[in-house]
Protein backbone atom coordinates (compact mmCIF):
# COMPACT_ATOMS: atom_id res chain seq x y z
CA UNK A 1 0.00 0.00 0.00
CA UNK A 2 1.27 3.44 -0.95
CA UNK A 3 2.04 5.83 1.91
CA UNK A 4 -0.14 8.95 1.90
CA UNK A 5 2.06 12.03 1.76
CA UNK A 6 1.18 15.61 2.41
CA UNK A 7 1.35 17.94 -0.57
CA UNK A 8 3.64 20.98 -0.49
CA UNK A 9 2.42 24.58 -0.54
CA UNK A 10 4.95 27.19 -1.61
CA UNK A 11 3.49 30.30 0.03
CA UNK A 12 4.97 33.43 -1.58
CA UNK A 13 4.19 36.54 0.42
CA UNK A 14 5.46 40.06 0.99
CA UNK A 15 4.28 43.63 0.81
CA UNK A 16 2.31 44.74 -2.26
CA UNK A 17 4.81 45.58 -5.00
CA UNK A 18 7.56 43.35 -3.58
CA UNK A 19 7.50 40.93 -6.54
CA UNK A 20 5.59 38.01 -5.04
CA UNK A 21 3.25 37.42 -8.00
CA UNK A 22 6.07 37.44 -10.55
CA UNK A 23 8.10 35.02 -8.43
CA UNK A 24 5.07 32.77 -7.80
CA UNK A 25 4.34 32.59 -11.55
CA UNK A 26 7.96 31.64 -12.24
CA UNK A 27 7.97 28.95 -9.52
CA UNK A 28 4.66 27.58 -10.76
CA UNK A 29 6.08 27.12 -14.27
CA UNK A 30 9.48 25.89 -13.10
CA UNK A 31 8.02 23.29 -10.72
CA UNK A 32 4.97 22.47 -12.89
CA UNK A 33 2.56 23.33 -10.07
CA UNK A 34 -0.76 25.17 -10.09
CA UNK A 35 -0.59 28.84 -9.10
CA UNK A 36 -3.28 30.17 -6.77
CA UNK A 37 -3.46 33.94 -6.50
CA UNK A 38 -5.45 35.64 -3.76
CA UNK A 39 -6.01 38.57 -6.13
CA UNK A 40 -7.53 36.27 -8.75
CA UNK A 41 -9.72 34.46 -6.20
CA UNK A 42 -10.80 37.87 -4.92
CA UNK A 43 -11.46 38.93 -8.54
CA UNK A 44 -13.60 35.86 -9.13
CA UNK A 45 -15.72 36.68 -6.10
CA UNK A 46 -15.94 40.38 -7.07
CA UNK A 47 -17.01 39.43 -10.60
CA UNK A 48 -19.92 37.48 -9.15
CA UNK A 49 -20.59 39.63 -6.06
CA UNK A 50 -19.47 43.26 -6.53
CA UNK A 51 -18.92 45.11 -3.28
CA UNK A 52 -18.07 42.06 -1.17
CA UNK A 53 -15.71 42.30 1.81
CA UNK A 54 -12.12 41.35 0.93
CA UNK A 55 -11.31 40.13 4.47
CA UNK A 56 -14.39 37.95 4.47
CA UNK A 57 -13.32 36.50 1.12
CA UNK A 58 -9.91 35.56 2.55
CA UNK A 59 -11.43 33.84 5.60
CA UNK A 60 -14.48 32.23 4.02
CA UNK A 61 -13.33 31.43 0.48
CA UNK A 62 -9.57 31.73 -0.08
CA UNK A 63 -8.38 29.75 2.96
CA UNK A 64 -10.99 26.98 2.50
CA UNK A 65 -10.05 26.82 -1.21
CA UNK A 66 -6.40 26.21 -0.28
CA UNK A 67 -7.36 23.68 2.42
CA UNK A 68 -9.59 21.78 -0.03
CA UNK A 69 -6.85 21.75 -2.67
CA UNK A 70 -4.41 20.39 -0.07
CA UNK A 71 -6.87 17.72 1.06
CA UNK A 72 -6.99 16.52 -2.54
CA UNK A 73 -3.22 15.94 -2.35
CA UNK A 74 -2.34 18.74 -4.76
CA UNK A 75 0.86 20.71 -4.23
CA UNK A 76 0.69 24.33 -5.40
CA UNK A 77 2.25 27.79 -5.35
CA UNK A 78 0.24 30.60 -3.78
CA UNK A 79 0.81 34.33 -3.75
CA UNK A 80 -0.91 36.37 -1.09
CA UNK A 81 -0.03 39.22 1.24
CA UNK A 82 0.13 37.55 4.65
CA UNK A 83 -0.79 39.88 7.51
CA UNK A 84 1.14 39.57 10.78
CA UNK A 85 -2.11 39.73 12.73
CA UNK A 86 -3.74 36.71 11.08
CA UNK A 87 -1.09 34.74 9.19
CA UNK A 88 -0.21 32.02 11.65
CA UNK A 89 -3.52 31.16 13.34
CA UNK A 90 -5.98 31.95 10.57
CA UNK A 91 -4.05 30.61 7.59
CA UNK A 92 -0.80 28.71 8.11
CA UNK A 93 -1.92 26.42 10.96
CA UNK A 94 -5.03 25.43 8.99
CA UNK A 95 -2.88 24.59 5.96
CA UNK A 96 -0.31 22.65 8.00
CA UNK A 97 -2.96 20.13 8.98
CA UNK A 98 -3.06 19.04 5.33
CA UNK A 99 0.21 20.17 3.73
CA UNK A 100 3.87 20.95 4.17
CA UNK A 101 4.16 24.75 3.92
CA UNK A 102 7.26 26.53 2.65
CA UNK A 103 7.19 30.30 3.16
CA UNK A 104 8.99 32.53 0.65
CA UNK A 105 8.99 36.17 1.77
CA UNK A 106 9.73 38.74 -0.94
CA UNK A 107 11.14 42.11 -0.03
CA UNK A 108 12.08 45.24 -1.96
CA UNK A 109 13.44 48.65 -1.01
CA UNK A 110 10.30 50.59 -1.97
CA UNK A 111 7.48 48.15 -2.66
CA UNK A 112 4.73 50.81 -2.70
CA UNK A 113 6.51 52.78 -5.44
CA UNK A 114 6.75 49.51 -7.42
CA UNK A 115 3.08 48.80 -6.72
CA UNK A 116 2.11 52.22 -8.13
CA UNK A 117 4.44 51.80 -11.12
CA UNK A 118 2.89 48.40 -11.90
CA UNK A 119 -0.58 49.98 -11.95
CA UNK A 120 0.53 52.86 -14.16
CA UNK A 121 2.25 50.60 -16.70
CA UNK A 122 -0.20 47.68 -16.74
CA UNK A 123 -2.32 47.62 -19.89
CA UNK A 124 -4.81 44.90 -18.89
CA UNK A 125 -8.46 45.89 -19.04
CA UNK A 126 -8.94 44.83 -15.42
CA UNK A 127 -6.24 47.16 -14.12
CA UNK A 128 -7.27 50.01 -16.43
CA UNK A 129 -10.89 49.74 -15.32
CA UNK A 130 -9.88 49.83 -11.63
CA UNK A 131 -6.95 52.25 -11.99
CA UNK A 132 -8.18 54.88 -9.50
CA UNK A 133 -9.33 52.28 -6.98
CA UNK A 134 -5.98 50.44 -7.13
CA UNK A 135 -3.98 53.65 -6.73
CA UNK A 136 -6.17 54.61 -3.75
CA UNK A 137 -5.31 51.22 -2.20
CA UNK A 138 -1.67 52.35 -2.17
CA UNK A 139 -2.49 54.51 0.87
CA UNK A 140 -3.94 51.48 2.65
CA UNK A 141 -0.87 49.42 1.73
CA UNK A 142 1.46 52.19 2.96
CA UNK A 143 -0.38 52.38 6.29
CA UNK A 144 -0.28 48.57 6.56
CA UNK A 145 3.43 48.09 5.71
CA UNK A 146 4.24 47.28 9.33
CA UNK A 147 2.16 44.09 8.92
CA UNK A 148 3.56 43.01 5.54
CA UNK A 149 7.07 44.37 4.98
CA UNK A 150 9.05 41.94 7.14
CA UNK A 151 8.96 38.17 7.27
CA UNK A 152 6.63 36.63 9.80
CA UNK A 153 7.76 33.90 12.19
CA UNK A 154 5.61 30.96 11.12
CA UNK A 155 7.49 27.85 12.28
CA UNK A 156 7.82 26.58 8.70
CA UNK A 157 10.83 26.52 6.34
CA UNK A 158 11.34 30.18 5.42
CA UNK A 159 13.39 31.89 2.73
CA UNK A 160 13.67 35.68 2.35
CA UNK A 161 14.15 36.82 -1.25
CA UNK A 162 15.26 40.34 -2.12
CA UNK A 163 13.78 41.41 -5.46
CA UNK A 164 15.49 44.80 -5.92
CA UNK A 165 17.96 43.65 -8.59
CA UNK A 166 16.78 40.34 -9.98
CA UNK A 167 16.55 37.82 -7.14
CA UNK A 168 18.81 37.27 -4.17
CA UNK A 169 19.13 34.36 -3.63
CA UNK A 170 18.90 33.65 -7.36
CA UNK A 171 16.12 31.63 -8.98
CA UNK A 172 18.09 28.38 -9.07
CA UNK A 173 18.85 28.71 -5.35
CA UNK A 174 15.18 29.40 -4.58
CA UNK A 175 14.11 26.27 -6.49
CA UNK A 176 16.83 24.23 -4.76
CA UNK A 177 15.60 25.49 -1.36
CA UNK A 178 12.06 24.41 -2.21
CA UNK A 179 13.22 21.01 -3.47
CA UNK A 180 15.21 20.40 -0.29
CA UNK A 181 12.24 21.31 1.95
CA UNK A 182 9.32 19.73 0.08
CA UNK A 183 7.42 16.68 1.22
CA UNK A 184 8.99 13.46 0.00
Amino acid sequence: MMEVMKPTIIYVSGAPGSGKTTLARYLSKQLNLPHISSDLVHGGIAFTHPGHDRGETIRNTFVPYMVDTSRLGISFVVDHVLQKSMAKETIIKKLQEHANVIYIHTQASDPIARYKHNIETNDSMDVKSRHDYLLARADHHTNNLNNTLHKIELDVPTLVVNTDNNYSPNLEEIVAYIQSNKSD
